[in-house]
């Protein structure tokens, strides 16, 4: 039931970026950022004061439907006033602000859970968010909309919802085939995915934009993304409630464990976007996609058996390959769309990255229900006692392996930003 914590958070998350996108094209990236980032405030402030778990869960939404603005306009605005040279710095400077986030937040998290309870953490986050308001009105740079645009909210609502029905049932039908909501949800996802690709087709300003659509190495690098995101996203999740259950750990404890993989997608992220231009998009793709690989694999295949140190170093590892990926993976793959169209690939490819996150978990979630307890693995290769967890690590390897797979395939020589000189300040669309 926790995991829809996480899930619950991650499918408005991953839709948003390229609905904050779109608007951005009409409205301007500015404007859109400070309210995203204001909704987020007082959606935090909303989910400490929950009083049961349906409204946690609602809170949690809400949180997703304003937090979403910040990936997704951050990323949109520095293709937007960056030129092509330099984005994978910029993308490396930003992949290190999220990597000392996950070596922060994890221990000052565990911190307040400790000192006052589960609210402690909300509520901390819903005062450093104010507290950034007045930063954000002050520093962060607009790019203007382009008018003459109509937003195709039919698409929109089709693309929430299609992939809301897919999600809760990845969710609930591997652990119970018959369950009606899960059912529900696969067969109304059906019917809303047509008429997304109507709307591709024949809307005026459709909200995947048709040359995007078309684009196949795109989305295989966005899919590259996605299995990276989901991948690393599952193991956060997955190593907190292997720690705190089979090991008895406290929070505080279990985020120092988390810290050395956190500083290394600090390190390798920014390292990452810097290489970009001199290595090309290949040797990063290939070889973060295969540290992930290596790492998910002894993960399931003997780590989740191991003590917390082993656990930790195992996570610096795919958090090592993660940082490596996402330093090249959004320049890789907007990089192969026309400069005009690379603010619009940006929110396409969120979307699809931080879904990957949503998959996982639920997957992962459903796993971990129906295997608890389980005494003898799926995996045969596997010898310990928390043979559920070791089965919930098969989604991260069939990630990681797709990953792999389609990083060898697609990934470009080059990085395209050398053959695109200039600043991106005219490019005529975000997100």
């Amino acid at each position: 039931t926790l995991s829809w914590v996480v899930t619950a958070y991650l499918i408005p998350f991953a839709t948003g970026t390229i609905i904050y996108g779109r608007l951005a094209d009409m409205y301007g990236t500015r404007g859109m950022y400070l309210a995203g980032l204001i909704l987020f405030t007082v959606a935090c402030f909303g989910t400490a004061a929950a009083p049961n778990f349906p409204l946690l869960i609602a809170g949690r939404i809400v949180m997703a439907m304003g937090g979403t603005a910040v990936p997704a306009l951050s990323l949109a605005t520095i293709i937007r006033t960056t030129a092509p040279l330099d984005r994978g710095a910029a993308n490396g400077a930003t992949i290190m602000s999220v990597g000392l986030g996950f070596a922060l937040g994890p221990i000052l998290g565990g911190a307040l859970v400790e000192l006052g309870g589960w609210r402690g953490p909300f509520l901390a986050i819903g005062l450093s968010s104010l507290a950034m308001l007045p930063v954000a009105f002050r520093f962060v740079p607009g790019v203007a909309g382009a008018g003459g645009q109509r937003f195709d909210l039919p698409g929109a609502l089709a693309t929430i919802f299609a992939v809301t029905g897919v999600v809760v049932a990845l969710n609930r039908l591997p652990s119970d085939p018959a369950d009606g909501i899960g059912v529900a949800g696969l067969i109304a996802s059906i019917p809303l995915f047509a008429i997304l690709a109507l709307r591709v087709m024949r809307a005026r300003d459709p909200f995947i934009n048709r040359e995007v659509a078309a684009n196949g190495r795109f989305w295989a690098l966005a899919t590259v993304g996605a299995a990276a995101q989901g991948s690393h996203f599952a193991v956060i999740v997955l190593i907190p409630l292997l720690l705190a259950r089979h090991f008895s750990l406290g929070t505080v404890e279990i985020g120092l464990y988390l810290l050395p993989g956190a500083l290394a997608i600090a390190i390798l992220g920014t390292v990452g976007g810097r290489a970009f231009n001199r290595v090309g998009a290949r040797p990063l793709l290939v070889g973060g996609a295969a540290l992930l690989l290596a790492g998910g694999l002894v993960f399931h295949l003997r780590g989740a058996g191991w003590g917390p140190a082993a656990i930790a170093a195992i996570y610096v590892v795919v958090a090592s390959g993660y940082g490596i990926l996402q330093g090249a993976m959004v320049t890789a793959a907007t990089g192969t769309l026309p400069e005009r169209l690379a603010g619009v690939g940006a929110g396409a490819f969120n979307l699809v990255f931080f879904l990957g996150g949503a998959v996982a978990v639920s997957l992962q979630g459903a796993i971990l229900r129906r295997r608890d307890g389980a005494a003898e693995a799926w995996d045969p290769l596997f010898q310990g006692t928390p043979a559920a967890y070791s089965d919930a690590l098969l989604v991260v390897v069939a990630m990681c392996a797709i990953g792999l797979i389609l990083a060898i395939r697609f990934a470009p020589r080059k990085a395209r930003a050398e053959a695109v000189p200039g600043p991106a300040g005219a490019a005529p669309g975000t997100g």
